[in-house]
């Protein structure tokens, strides 16, 4: 039996890689077990990986909830659009988790042209250039004329007076091509997705200091979560430690509370999953 992938290639359905994504969520030995038991004898030769995803996703909220939120991660970085801002706003919480201070959409010349730097992270004298690419679809790939576009940039910038850095990234809610992959390796840049080994980096940190986003919430409704981002939230910590960012939303007080609940299961499953990887 074949599963087709979000870009339209088949690959034979594979019960290990589906165990591991299930057991990465947080599921036991025997939960994963018993889910794959039950979700088998409905898959369908050709079934969508996006609709594979969608069954486990049930299946794990019927039996362990704070699970189903570790597992819908990845679909939560792709509800942050469909403007690319929120993401460029999660991914300078992330520098921040590392120690860096962060300023977000600088003008910095170059020896050329002046060039608009989504994120400048500075610490203890090391600069970092970080250019956020935000997809609404996660079949796109990002390719090779990416990292060749930002290559010419970071050259531009460091013949330039104030375009110093130690280090030019690139993070994507989606996937780079082999050859963008290879390119960067080359010349040193650094790409951070879902194909990449910065990715895990990434994982590791969302868990540890609580950076979750806010779309992982089951609580709340689309447009819900739609409004506290255009109100400046992101995270589901944001939440926790403003909880006047729900007030525009008029919920019951029994709601709010449900909402800050599922916030603190997260964080909680996050923390625990950091302590025992």
């Amino acid at each position: 039996m074949d599963v087709r992938k979000s870009d339209g290639q088949r690959e034979a359905y594979s019960r290990e890689k589906l165990r591991r994504s299930l057991r990465r969520a947080g599921a036991g030995k025997a939960m994963a077990e018993e889910i794959i038991a039950d979700l088998e004898p409905q898959l369908r030769d050709g079934i969508t990986t996006g609709k594979l995803y969608r069954m486990a996703r049930k299946a794990l909220q019927r039996r362990s909830r704070r699970s189903a939120i570790t597992y819908s991660l990845k679909r939560a970085l792709l509800d942050l659009g469909p403007s690319g801002f929120p993401f460029e706003q999660f991914c300078g919480r992330l520098f921040e988790a590392m120690g860096y201070q962060v300023h977000y959409n600088r003008f910095v010349q170059g020896r050329c042209v002046q060039h608009e730097i989504d994120i400048i992270a500075e610490r203890n004298g090391t600069r970092l250039f970080a250019e956020c690419k935000f997809h609404n679809r996660a079949t796109h790939r990002n390719d090779v004329k990416l990292p060749l576009y930002l290559r010419a940039r970071s050259l531009d910038l460091m013949s330039g007076d104030a375009g110093a850095h130690d280090a030019f990234w690139v993070l994507s809610n989606t996937t780079y091509s082999e050859d963008a992959l290879a390119y960067a390796d080359c010349e040193g840049l650094i790409l951070a997705g879902h194909n990449t080994d910065h990715y895990p980096l990434t994982r590791g940190l969302i868990n540890q200091h609580g950076l979750h986003p806010l779309t992982c919430l089951n609580s709340l409704k689309v447009a819900q979560k739609r409004s506290l981002i255009e109100s400046g939230a992101v995270l589901c910590r944001d939440l926790l430690d403003q909880p006047r960012l729900l007030e525009p939303l008029r919920l019951e007080a029994r709601q709010r509370e449900r909402v800050r609940g599922e916030c603190r299961d997260i964080l909680d499953r996050g923390k625990a999953r950091r302590e025992s990887a």
